[in-house]
């Protein structure tokens, strides 16, 4: 079963559905599909403290997800498989074919990863990928959060107000972005994490900093780092950077009739407000190229 729509926007995060919402407002025909349903990374966030009156992140998913029906968006479920053709094109789940003459991809970021020796046997015994759903968990306890970018920091802020302490481990020369006057539980500390320990759960870190190694007592490790763009369904039809990211143009156009908007896109500073700007942009750039072939889709 498949149905012509003008847009599929791939992803219903920050990105996704402020693209479909600045489709739809134009009077194009948008569905935006996302596997588990809208609100992406955001629903796995506290209070985004870049915005003002730091808004927590389901909240602001809310706000989005209403802007973007609003306006006449439909939101989708399923997984994208693969994306072919170009144009038109053909986003293919496990059930159904969704055929479009543009497409947005805003996917996000998929789970991060150490890379390090028996990484999968601590996944839910000690290794985190969201400090909204599982640092009450660790109230009172020393965590590690793993990652360089704007979302470790976010993680690692949200933390500080549950764990005793937090060891922001990031790479040499990058610490992500933080308040003038951090919590004083928390701490930087460059480096990478190398190794873990325990025994029927996480009791230790050890990380790689200044030539030498150092062991960290944690319950948790939050891991914000190795964190690739999900657009495997995209192999051949995205140009991509080294790091995997979709390269695309300043109207945010990645290709003929196709767009990147959010972390998935090269550049993409990683923050729910730049996220939103991005959606925006390639929205309204898909729009723009749209109106302009004539003939839309029902």
């Amino acid at each position: 079963m498949s149905r012509q729509w003008d847009v599929v926007v791939i992803g219903a995060g920050a990105a996704g559905l402020s693209a479909a919402r600045a489709v739809a407002a134009a009077g194009l025909s948008c569905l935006c599909l996302d596997r588990l349903g809208p609100g992406g990374a955001l629903m796995n966030l506290g209070p985004l403290h870049h915005l003002p009156g730091g808004k927590a992140g389901p909240d602001l998913a809310a706000e989005l997800v209403e802007a973007a029906t609003a306006a006449g968006a439909e939101l989708g479920f399923g997984e994208a498989r693969a994306l072919t053709g170009g144009p038109p094109w053909a986003v293919a789940t496990g059930e159904e074919t969704h055929l479009a003459r543009a497409v947005i991809l805003a996917p996000g970021l998929a789970p991060g990863r150490l890379g390090v020796p028996g990484e999968e046997a601590f996944e839910g015994r000690g290794i985190s990928h969201c400090a909204a759903c599982d640092g009450p968990l660790h109230r009172g306890e020393e965590v590690v959060v793993a990652g360089g970018d704007a979302w470790a920091g976010q993680e690692a802020l949200d933390l500080a107000a549950l764990a005793r302490l937090v060891t922001l481990v990031h790479p040499e020369g990058a610490p992500p972005r933080l308040p003038a006057a951090p919590p004083p539980n928390l701490a930087l500390l460059p480096g990478r994490v190398v190794a873990l320990e325990g025994d029927g759960g996480l009791a230790a870190v050890r990380v790689a900093t200044g030539g030498a190694e150092r062991r960290l007592p944690a319950r948790a490790v939050f891991v914000q780092c190795g964190r690739a763009p999900a657009l495997g369904f995209a192999e051949g039809a995205v140009a991509r950077d080294a790091a995997g990211h979709a390269r695309v143009d300043a109207a945010m156009a990645a290709g003929a009739a196709l767009f990147a908007a959010g972390d998935a896109r090269a550049g993409a500073p990683q923050r729910a407000a730049d996220a939103i700007a991005d959606g925006v942009r390639a929205g309204e750039a898909a729009a723009r190229l749209l109106k302009g072939l004539g003939s839309g889709a029902g």
